[in-house]
């Protein structure tokens, strides 16, 4: 009885041994799951940060354009009113000013996406916990895409206008009358003037074409893609307040 009673006692004590064990190893287990997940969570933030700065800056770039892209067409519409017309009042440096303030600065959108390369080029992109937030990353090139082909369709009527300027015009002479002689070129001894494309078909097809083109990014391509990364700004927040709560 005395050596049944022992061996009872031995069972028991080793099944409490096991048991002590296998609950270390669970809290082990816990601790160490516990630990990379908030590993996770804080590289998570990290790119969320920077996410937030990134498309903060992109936002303030699409407003850019698009303030630029609507001072241009502003300009292309005075221009329009007055092709094919004698309008004794447009003298040749106001159609000059006119020609050149519409075709001198070239409208695209540049983004800052490094956080977003290196978060896919990594395949870290499943960090991020919100589904909504990863599909809007994940198609961002997409987007930005179909905004370059518009901008190439912008881009062809004003290469075409400058080529016709430098066909029919007085190039040099437009440019100082438009701009000033601040690279203090010689003024051109032609006599030729811009002016005769007043009266130019191709010119105002052109000028045309540009201002549908121009009209079309800013009210369907770049307007949104401003409400894209507005929304894409409010979820990153969101997620950022939540973490901080």
């Amino acid at each position: 009885m005395i050596n049944v009673n022992n061996v009872n006692k031995y069972i028991l004590y080793a099944i409490g041994e096991i048991v002590l064990v296998v609950i270390g190893i669970l809290i082990a287990l816990s601790i160490n799951n516990w630990n990379e997940t908030n590993k996770v969570n804080d590289t998570e933030v990290i790119y969320l940060n920077a996410l937030h700065d990134e498309f903060s800056n992109n936002l303030k770039e699409v407003e850019r354009v698009m303030e630029l892209n609507q001072r241009n067409l502003k300009i292309a519409h005075t221009l329009l009113g007055k092709m094919g017309t004698d309008d004794p009042d447009l003298t040749e440096k106001v159609f000059d000013s006119l020609m050149y303030r519409t075709i001198l600065a070239e409208i695209q959108y540049r983004p800052s996406p490094g956080t977003l390369i290196e978060l896919i080029n990594s395949g870290n992109l499943g960090i991020i916990s919100n589904r909504e937030l990863r599909l809007k990353l994940a198609s961002w090139d997409g987007i930005l895409t179909s905004v370059l082909f518009q901008e190439e369709e912008h881009s062809k009527p004003r290469y075409k206008l400058i080529d016709l300027m430098n066909k029919w015009g007085n190039g040099r002479k437009s440019f100082i009358n438009a701009l000033g002689n601040k690279m203090d070129m010689p003024n051109s001894n032609f006599k030729s003037s811009s002016l005769v494309l007043l009266k130019n078909i191709e010119y105002d097809n052109q000028l045309t074409f540009f201002y549908i083109t121009g009209t079309f990014l800013n009210s369907s391509y770049y307007s949104g893609l401003k409400n894209n990364i507005e929304n894409t700004l409010k979820i990153i927040q969101s997620e950022l307040d939540q973490r901080t709560n």
